[in-house]
């Protein structure tokens, strides 16, 4: 029954033509456009609405006020589109076991699926049959705005073998290259007017553990090992390709001849980071063994640790603006991981991509529902920041506050809507330091390139069995090379890793990538 479905709208589709699909795209009212979709759709508001779950990543909030959104979002869906929305959450603890788990069930009853090519296993996912291979006329119809707001090109980066997997986050701008924030005043204190190098970094941290004995350096937990990547993408113009491993294990140099490499496989890079890391080890930058350590973030707001790890829009959007409030006599900076070399990349448009559920029972009305989420002003920002009046309040339409009496614990919303989001239609917090921020993108502007492998489909032709062992390589070693947790020399340490990754098969897996890459 549902081919029969599919096939006959779609050839109401191609008899009316494209006309009305461009009209919704372009019309400035925006309401009467959708309408107009609507009944070209055919909807039968007689039958029972349909449910859409949507999966997110994050915790299940409590205080019921994301409930009370969604059911406003419900009373634009039904009059639109004979749906409602529930919001499925994965929780963080153990998030990618538990995501792919649920989404590889046929009995999760998940029609839409908050996806990412370079934290959640998005093509993976498209590979093992998890996710709904479509075609362009089928997202035309059903998802007519949003089709119409997507190059060519970039669906082209969507796809695999000539279907589509993915509705990409392509009008949202955003930054997430990793980097240390840290005390700008106390950086000062230690006669760094800006934190700009690893060197300055190190020279940072001597000045903490030296002269703020109130103060941890950097209070670890002993499990974050992204600095790695960050200090070999901080030496060369390194390009990781995030799609394969969380570590970035392999890519290219940008100013290199295209070769796919690994750095922490080969040159003396890594060799270096891991001395780097025995001498922290030695200044006491973390706590002995990651014992006891506490929340950096909140120990950061609080005086006690000296850096929080993070990226850029986590820097300006949470911590900057929530350490002027909670420690008025104090500044941020950000050091970003390759500063020095200006080796920049451009975060993915599938970073935050949507998928549909391979074994969603309604993949019609999921995208239909994706496309008033996305689209419709009203619905866009009851799902990005609330009810208007409780969760904030925006008088001129483009900048927001909380309300008086506000109270994030009691009127805080969690929908994690990070599937779709378009900058014409996002709120300017009044909390965040716009004018600094600003600033930082331009400089970013004049040295980031586009992140390298959109499209590159490194999931297919891999020897999953030989990937894997390496990956657990990797999990032995990286933590500990990153905290110095061995007692042999740095240098020794590292050739017992590669030995190992050698062992477990990474010249194979290199020579696969490139062979990927080659053909691509």
């Amino acid at each position: 029954m549902k081919k029969r479905i599919i096939s006959s709208l779609l050839i109401m589709f191609l008899i009316i033509g494209t006309a009305a699909c461009g009209s919704f795209g372009h019309s400035k009212d925006n309401r009467k456009t959708n309408d107009d979709a609507y009944k070209v759709w055919n909807i039968d508001f007689n039958e029972e609405p349909t449910t859409v779950t949507l999966l997110t990543i994050g915790d299940k909030p409590t205080n019921g006020m994301t409930e009370e959104a969604v059911a406003e979002i419900n009373k634009i869906l039904l009059k639109r589109v004979n749906a409602k929305l529930d919001i499925f959450y994965v929780g963080w603890d153990d998030y990618l076991h538990r995501y792919n788990e649920i989404i590889s069930s046929k009995n999760s009853n998940i029609d839409l699926i908050g996806t990412g090519s370079d934290w959640l296993d998005a093509w993976p996912n498209a590979r093992q049959g998890n996710l709904l291979p479509m075609s362009r006329e089928m997202l035309q119809f059903f998802c007519p705005e949003t089709y119409s707001r997507v190059t060519s090109a970039e669906w082209d980066k969507c796809s695999y073998d000539g279907k589509i997997y993915f509705i990409p986050e392509n009008e949202y701008t955003q930054w997430t290259n990793h980097g240390f924030i840290y005390r700008a005043d106390v950086a000062r204190e230690a006669g760094y007017d800006k934190l700009q190098s690893w060197d300055d970094i190190t020279g940072y941290f001597r000045y903490i553990v030296r002269k703020k004995p109130e103060m941890i350096a950097w209070d670890s937990d002993g499990t974050n090992t992204i600095i790695g990547l960050g200090y070999l993408m901080s030496q060369k113009k390194y390009n990781p390709i995030y799609e394969v491993t969380t570590y970035g294990l392999w890519g290219a140099y940008s100013d290199g001849d295209g070769k796919i490499v690994s750095p922490y496989y080969e040159g003396d890079e890594f060799i270096k980071f891991a001395k780097l890391m025995k001498e922290w080890d030695m200044i006491g930058v973390w706590r002995a063994g990651q014992k006891g350590a506490g929340d950096e973030t909140d120990e950061f707001y609080q005086g006690y640790s000296a850096v929080v790890q993070h990226h850029t829009a986590q820097y300006y959007n949470v911590i900057e603006p929530l350490l002027r409030v909670k420690n008025p006599s104090a500044s941020a900076g950000f050091y970003w991981f390759g500063e020095e070399n200006a080796n920049l990349m451009k975060t993915s448009i599938l970073h935050g991509a949507m998928a549909v559920s391979a074994y969603s029972k309604n993949p019609e009305k999921a995208l239909m529902v994706y496309d008033v989420l996305r689209n419709d002003r009203t619905c866009y920002r009851l799902m990005r920041y609330g009810v208007e009046g409780i969760q904030y309040v925006s008088p001129d339409g483009k900048k927001m506050e909380k309300p008086r009496g506000y109270n994030a614990d009691r009127d805080d919303i969690t929908t994690n809507f990070w599937w779709g989001r378009r900058d014409d239609y996002e709120l300017l917090d009044t909390e965040v330091n716009w004018n600094d921020y600003y600033k930082l993108l331009d400089s970013y502007k004049h040295v980031a390139v586009d992140y390298p492998w959109d499209g590159y489909d490194f999931a297919y032709g891999l020897d999953q069995n030989k990937l894997q062992a390496v990956i657990e390589v990797c999990d032995k070693y990286i933590p500990e090379i990153t905290y110095a947790r061995y007692s042999i020399p740095p240098e020794a340490e590292v050739t017992l890793f590669r030995d190992a990754l050698k062992a477990a098969g990474i010249e194979d897996i290199t020579r696969q990538l490139q062979k990927i890459k080659d053909t691509h």
